[in-house]
């Protein structure tokens, strides 16, 4: 039986849009927006790139693009006094996800790290980029292959996800010998972290763009970092990070978002 032409062709249509369409996402990717992104943040300061004084760790693929773990580590090595960890993802529609800046007690004398969930929406480079205190920047950098991250459906009733909005638990933890004065710490709250690009799967409209922007974590008073983040962080943030061992070692921790609420919350150490 003979198959007719224009089925054929048809045919080779539809499958040559189904791989444009599979082949967009890494076709964009390829378009190099880091040096607009590097002269709008940075200007023209020199970034040592790969020099082992910042490890980022995130998957090269996303099981979930809207909930990518992303894991920031500065060495042993690095004695200095850190001054800003700036995330940036190339492609997201604000591609800067967060800047912290450190305080007094971040700590230093061991491993500090700092852990979150981002969303990725197409294929990109995901940068971190580490100031130490005399003013040099650092980059490690990888290429992660999701999509779809930014703009995906809400799956769950948005009344329901505000229930109990603003919630939050801070956990510390001591390290695991006495002599070491890095202690480390975990903050979850719930929050939507709408970016005004998703889908009320109910009812198809656009849930409106409501995000965590603004953190302060302090240790006994003094500051560990404040940071100014974006709608690139994931629904319901949690965060993971270090800070240096103080008298009583307890967390205050005050999150804005854009609606203009404020939520605080404090910790005490864990035995």
């Amino acid at each position: 039986m003979a198959f007719p032409i224009k089925s054929f062709a048809g045919a080779l249509g539809i499958a040559a849009g189904a791989l444009a369409l599979f082949a967009a996402p890494a076709a964009r990717a390829e378009e190099d927006v880091w040096p607009t992104l590097k002269q709008q943040n940075f200007g023209d300061r020199p970034i040592a790139a790969e020099d082992g004084m910042v490890v980022l760790e995130v998957p090269g693929t996303a099981e979930d693009a809207a909930l990518v773990p992303l894991t920031v580590r500065v060495p042993p090595s690095v004695t200095q006094d850190l001054k800003s960890l700036t995330l940036i993802i190339d492609k997201n529609p604000s591609p800067v996800v967060a800047v912290l800046t450190f305080g007094p007690a971040a700590g230093k004398g061991g491993e500090r790290n700092f852990s979150t969930r981002v969303r990725i929406d197409m294929f990109s480079h995901v940068r971190a980029i580490l100031e130490t205190q005399d003013g040099t920047l650092h980059m490690a950098s990888k290429f992660v292959a999701a999509a779809g991250g930014c703009g995906a459906m809400q799956a769950k009733d948005p009344d329901t996800e505000n229930v109990d909005l603003g919630k939050m638990i801070v956990k510390t933890f001591p390290p695991a010998l006495d002599a070491n004065p890095i202690w480390s710490a975990q903050v979850m709250i719930k929050h939507p972290n709408s970016n005004g690009m998703q889908l009320d799967i109910n009812t198809a409209n656009v849930i409106p763009a409501r995000f965590v922007k603004d953190v302060i974590v302090k240790r006994d008073g003094e500051v560990v970092f404040s940071m100014e983040s974006s709608f690139s962080i994931s629904t319901n943030p949690n965060f993971r990070f270090t800070f240096g061992r103080g008298s009583q070692n307890n967390l205050d921790v005050a999150i804005t978002d854009t609606n203009g609420a404020v939520f605080t919350a404090r910790s005490e150490p864990m035995s």
